[in-house]
């Protein structure tokens, strides 16, 4: 039990030490968890004790840091790197230049590139002329009351 009491004490000391400063990025925040863990200083299992994160984000830190050092703690992007369901661009390219050449709307286009073997829907069409700027914007009349006095 005096040993139990001792790690914390330990444990405070080296936090103590650790809050000097702000971290000012994730990385720097991250350190500061990780290295005592790294040094020897405390144990991973004490460390969770006291830290706002879960074991787990710690032991994947830790590990991270092993393998790559310190720009192993950085934050990685979450974006996919591809679209894989994207239209393909010759197909967009089409839709538009029919557009420009006939004037016609998104259902019509659609007729039009199903005889050339192009099947897509009239809403991606609808999509692909709204996103290129080729569609008219449509005002809505405003209402005008009329009021009735009452004499």
């Amino acid at each position: 039990m005096c040993t139990h009491i001792w790690r914390f004490s330990r444990v405070a000391i080296i936090l103590d030490n650790m809050c000097v400063n702000m971290a000012k990025t994730i990385k720097e925040e991250r350190l500061r968890w990780v290295l005592p863990v790294i040094k020897k200083e405390i144990k991973l299992v004490d460390a969770v004790k006291v830290c706002p994160y879960g074991q787990r984000s710690l032991e994947r830190w830790v590990a991270a840091y092993k393998k790559s050092g310190g720009t192993g703690l950085e934050p990685k992007s979450t974006r996919p790197k591809t679209q894989p369901r994207e239209t393909p661009i010759r197909i967009k390219e089409r839709i538009i230049e029919l557009r420009k050449n006939k004037k016609k709307c998104a259902v019509k286009l659609l007729d039009d590139l199903k005889k050339e073997g192009i099947a897509v829907s009239s809403r991606l069409i609808g999509k692909v002329l709204k996103t290129e700027g080729l569609v008219r914007k449509y005002r809505v009349r405003k209402l005008k009351y009329k009021y009735i006095k009452f004499l």
